[in-house]
């Protein structure tokens, strides 16, 4: 009895600490559910609202904003889609991560363009990309990850 009490625990224990390992890899919590629709179809307050709008295995969809201060970023497990719905500024495609004069993280080099809102950016795997809304405002797009296989 108390073997199988223990042998319980252990297991629980187990569990636990797999759940915290997988859900802080990415730093982002734990993966959203895979979707089982036939299909999907948002409306517009959806697309206006920060989250998660499905994990479809090897790629997943969000709404993501993004206000002053956020840093440039690069992915090494997958590529964006990026749709800009909503705000003002710039995004930066390429370049390299360094660190500012203020010590916060900017990019040194690559393309910097004025935001287009609807207009679609694919930014490769690896990829610096980094959003910068004007001061006192955000920016909300569309974002679709898609996974590259290892």
């Amino acid at each position: 009895m108390v073997r199988n009490i223990v042998s319980c625990i252990v297991l629980c224990v187990g569990i636990v600490v797999g759940v915290v390992v997988v859900s802080a890899q990415g730093g982002r919590g734990t993966p959203t559910p895979l979707s089982t629709s036939p299909f999907d179809v948002w409306a517009g307050d959806k697309l206006t609202t920060p989250g998660n709008l499905g994990n479809f295995g090897h790629y997943t969809a969000s709404i993501q904003r993004r206000n002053p201060g956020a840093a440039p970023e690069t992915h090494d497990a997958f590529s964006h889609f990026l749709v800009f719905t909503s705000g003002e500024g710039t995004v930066t495609l390429g370049g390299e991560i360094v660190d500012g004069p203020d010590g916060k993280k900017t990019v040194k080099g690559g393309t910097t363009e004025k935001i287009v809102i609807g207009a679609m950016y694919h930014i490769p795997i690896k990829t610096v990309h980094w959003v910068v809304p004007n001061a006192g405002s955000s920016i909300t797009y569309w974002v679709t990850n898609i996974f590259v296989p290892k």
